[in-house]
This record gives structure tokens, sequence and C-alpha cells, in this order.
């Protein structure tokens, strides 16, 4: 287990001006790509976490990301699960004590929502809407410009690992918001510490790993939020504006070890009176297709599949695979 001690550290920042959803695909230049992609792979290899600052995602989703979420978790207990998570792994919602991602310490102290990009695009009944109004148009908005978005920073990152075949990467995420991939929207929602009664040695999340190819996290200023590096957590303090992109177990296994997955845990601060305010994060999480397999690295320019890191592989693991697996011990019941 890393150390628990923490320290300040700056997180390395990323400008995609150049690359992001304001630059439509006529004028997006190969160039730019490959420049923010070598900064993405510098910082995934060395540090497993980046800040990503002038995306182009729309700045009004994520205010109504914030009233959708204050609409939906501040309804009476018994309308919440109405929609819990049950046999899904990527849908529903999950209760206060539900999910225990690290089991070294008791059950994160957090309430969360999933929306599966299936679900949002071709099953929007199933979503919440008589409880909470405009979370279908929300989630359809929002999930759309981080799915645009999460395709651009795969190609930064096929150009910057310098891929033999620089679509690899992007044939792994086919189906995203479609049936056999199960990419996510989650709001987390992290109540004010005063209400809860915690146990020694209890945090708001867990240490833990995303298993997801990488993710996007849009957070709060109220802050809580560790990455581990070196041993050692770092207050990922928010910067205004920015998306904190943690590369995950899945880009991990498919660049062989090269890209680290970010450990990371949310923590109750110290600061009393951020305590007691209701922190918010919305994570989108890029998977790959549940049939992909990721246990076998992409080739890079110059490699032959004979070469010593593609020798005495294991089995062939799929991410769905994985995923049950991955969920089977964080306490969310599946079939």
């Amino acid at each position: 287990m890393p150390g628990h001690k923490t320290i300040s550290e700056e997180i390395p920042i990323v400008d995609y001006s150049l690359c992001g959803l304001r630059t439509s695909d006529q004028h997006l230049n190969r160039e730019d790509l490959y420049h923010a992609g070598k900064d993405m792979v510098n910082a995934f290899s060395n540090y497993g976490f980046l800040y990503l600052i002038n995306s182009g995602v729309n700045k009004e989703l994520l205010q109504q990301a914030k009233i959708i979420t204050d609409k939906f978790f501040n309804l009476e207990k018994s309308k919440k699960q109405l929609y819990s998570m049950e046999k899904s792994i990527e849908f529903g919602y999950v209760g206060l004590g539900r999910e225990e991602v690290d089991w070294d310490h008791p059950c994160d102290v957090k309430e969360a929502f999933s929306f599966d990009g299936n679900s949002v695009f071709n099953h929007p009944e199933k979503l919440p809407e008589d409880i909470c109004p405009g979370v279908v148009e929300f989630t359809k908005k929002f999930m759309t410009d981080c799915r645009q978005l999460s395709e651009r920073i795969m190609d930064s990152l096929s150009i910057g690992m310098e891929l033999k075949e620089e679509s690899d990467l992007k044939k792994c995420h086919q189906r995203i918001h479609k049936q056999g991939n199960i990419s996510y929207l989650r709001l987390n929602y992290y109540g004010s510490a005063d209400k809860f009664c915690l146990s020694p040695g209890q945090i708001r999340l867990g240490e833990h790993t995303d298993f997801s190819t990488f993710t996007l996290l849009f957070q709060d200023n109220v802050g809580g939020l560790q990455l581990e590096r070196d041993g050692i957590f770092v207050d990922a303090f928010p910067l205004q504006d920015a998306i904190l992109i943690m590369a995950g177990d899945s880009l991990n296994f498919l660049s062989c070890g090269q890209l680290k997955a970010a450990i990371h845990r949310v923590i109750v601060p110290e600061d009393e009176v951020r305590q007691n305010l209701t922190r918010y994060s919305f994570a989108y999480l890029v998977d790959p297709d549940n049939d992909a397999v990721i246990n076998r690295p992409l080739l890079c320019k110059g490699e032959k599949e004979n070469e010593a890191r593609f020798k005495c592989l294991p089995p062939p693991l799929t991410f769905g695979e994985y995923i049950r697996e991955r969920y089977s011990k964080i306490r969310v019941p599946i079939e």
C-alpha cells in the first residue's frame, strides 16, 4: 500500500486548445495531435494522470450536472432506491455503504448514479426522468461531448505512443454508447461529513485504480481527491475549467505497463469548513468494448510480435471478463 503522507505537488498540465472540441475535424492538425499526445504519454508514463485545459467541453453542461445531481440525491431514499444498481454493473443508483473499493478501509462514504451510454442513447426510458426531470436531455448532451473529446484523446495517444497501426486503440472502443460497451457517466455525491458518524480510517472513497482506459473527471473546488505518486499521495487541488484525466487499468494493460494506472482516493478534508460542504464530481469512464482483449500490448512502430514483451503472455482476457472480476470485489451485487 502507498504511504498515507499527503504533500502538495504540481500535476502535469496539457493545453488542448488546438485539438479540443472547438477545433473542427477539418481544421484538426496532425502535428498538434502529436505534440499533445507526446505530453499525454509523458504524463501517463511518469504519473498516470494530468490536467487537460481548453478541452472545449460546454461549460454550461457542468452547471447542469450540478443541478441534476442536487435534484436527484436530495430526493427521499425510497425514490432513489427505485433505480438501485442491482443486476447491472453500469447503470443505476448506489447508496451509502454499498461500495468498498479498498478492503483495508470501511465502506465508502458517498452516493453515486451511473449512466451507461447504451441506456442513455438507446433505452432512455430506463432513466429517472419521472423523479428527476431533465436528466435524459442532460446526459445525452454531456456524454456526447465526453465521447467526442475522448476520441480526440485516443487519436493523440495513438500518435504520441507511435503505434504501428494508429487505429488499433480506437478499434478497441468501436461501440462506445452502444450495446457491447459500457463506457459510462457517474455522478458522485459526497454529503457533508457532519451527517455521518465516520469509523476510524474511513474516508469518502478508498484507494483504487479505475478499470477504464482513462477517466475524465470534472470536480468542484471542495477538494479531497488525492493521487498516488512514488508511494505518497498528492492533493489534486482543483484547477478551474480543467479536466483531470486518469489512466486506468485497461490503458496500462494495452501499453504493457508503459502508461501507469492512477491510484487515487478521496479523503475528508482536514479543514472543518470544507468537511461540512457537499462535494460533487462527475466522472466519464472510457471503457474498451466488452469483447476487446486488453492484455495484449498494442504494437508500436519498429516492434515485432516476437519481441520480449510479447512472449509468455497469459491467456487472453477480455474487458468484459476483467470488469466482472473487478466489480465482484467492491460489493456491487451482479449476476
